[in-house]
């Protein structure tokens, strides 16, 4: 049955059901399809709110006789408006440190490695090498049950389990319903979360090296992943196929991470080489290798500003990178960190108007103003090295994972 519009029914309808799990309502999308008999899919997410954010600026610009619709419509995969942008950044003072404490610590059986938030910051993935996952509500976080022993109101709402080593990486899938873990046992996992029970994944990937990263593509469809080998995989989701980037144009050494740009229009990898490459999302091919962009150290992390200008990096060299991705060019770097740790890896605070790496010597994290890269601060929230630093995407709030086996909820005192 098809709609006024010329489109299946079905298809609007799940479209729907994954526009509102993007919006963190995942029991009323569940509920609709339930109703409607359209199965729930773990594959696009915000396909809905582009194309109407697309439609409804292609009508304004035909109103206003700017430029037709069709011009509009293929402009749209590469605008990026508004974001951090340093050609026209404010020079009325560095940005300011909030005031973090912590809001909640749970502990793993081993060394905690890695964390992640949900897309609309309600949950939180944690990973160790215990080789357990733990999810944590944030509104439990947040909004504790003073003395309760209820297990309905602890933040941690389930652990899973199916890896056999290290867990390196977790990642949420952009409609919240599913997640990624990735291990040194060579495989990666993926778990249903809209399931109200269950601790295993119901889908596994396999390679011949040991998984370091993962992410997931804007759309869900897609999962990059990099490791011990020197290629980029980018799997289908829903088939478990995968292909590689830049066949002949790989790194010569291990990844360390992988990142997608805001659109999926790029993918980010970086290696052990020293080198951070920027791929093609759709073509697959190696659009830019910044080669040496740590001074010949190795490359551990790399992602990228929230409207894909620029890209961030961090090295061994003990700096971390902020590079215009247009042009290649190295526009900003913050120094001040001690940076010899593998699992090294600045990130950008929910506003970017901070850098924040964890200074693997002083088990401290360090803080700049993105701008004009003074460093603000220096915070010790742990006793051992800090192994990852989350950002929440949502408020001035992040989670860390530490070798002391615990993981720690920071967030401003006045949020």
């Amino acid at each position: 049955m098809e709609s006024a519009t010329g489109v299946n029914r079905e298809e609007i309808i799940r479209l729907m059901l994954c526009q509102l799990s993007a919006y963190g309502y995942s029991s009323l999308s569940q509920a609709i399809a339930t109703h409607t008999k359209v199965p729930m899919t773990t594959e696009s997410n915000s396909r809905l709110s582009e194309l109407v954010s697309a439609g409804l600026r292609s009508e304004s610009r035909r109103l206003s006789g700017d430029v037709d619709g069709d011009a509009e419509m293929s402009a749209e995969h590469h605008e990026e408006a508004g974001g951090l942008d340093l050609s026209r950044a404010s020079h009325g003072g560095a940005a300011e440190v909030p005031q973090y404490s912590t809001w909640y610590m749970t502990r793993h059986k081993g060394a905690a490695t890695a964390a992640a938030f949900s897309r609309d910051g309600r949950y939180i993935a944690t990973g160790s090498a215990d080789t357990s996952l733990k999810l944590i509500e944030v509104d439990r976080v947040r909004n504790p049950q003073a003395g309760s022993t209820r297990p309905e109101d602890k933040p941690v709402i389930r652990a899973l389990y199916n890896h056999l080593a290290e867990i390196t990486d977790v990642a949420f899938h952009p409609n919240g319903l599913v997640l990624a873990s990735c291990s040194v046992d060579r495989t990666i996992k993926l778990f249903d979360l809209s399931a109200a029970y269950g601790k295993y994944s119901f889908q596994s990937f396999k390679d011949n090296h040991a998984y370091r990263s993962i992410a997931f593509h804007p759309s869900g469809e897609y999962l990059a992943a990099g490791g011990d080998g020197c290629e980029v995989r980018v799997y289908n989701v829903s088939t478990g196929k995968a292909y590689l980037l830049g066949v002949g144009a790989q790194h010569s050494e291990g990844i360390t991470r992988v990142s997608y740009a805001g659109s999926g229009a790029l993918v980010g990898s970086s290696s052990r080489d020293g080198s951070v490459k920027l791929w093609d999302g759709a073509s697959g091919k190696c659009v830019r290798t910044l080669d040496r962009a740590h001074g010949g150290q190795a490359a551990t992390a790399v992602s990228f500003s929230h409207n894909s200008k620029y890209a961030l990096t961090t090295g061994l060299d003990s700096r971390v990178c902020l590079w215009d991705v247009g042009s290649g060019r190295l526009v900003q770097t913050y120094e001040g960190a001690t940076l010899d740790a593998p699992s090294a890896r600045a990130v950008f605070s929910y506003d970017e108007a901070l850098v924040m790496v964890a200074d693997s010597r002083l088990n401290d994290i360090v803080s700049w103003d993105t701008s004009s890269g003074h460093l603000l601060a220096h915070s010790a929230p742990h006793k051992q090295l800090i192994t990852c630093i989350a950002p929440s995407p949502t408020t001035a709030a992040f989670m860390t994972c530490s070798v002391d086996e615990c993981v720690r909820y920071w967030s401003a005192d006045d949020v």
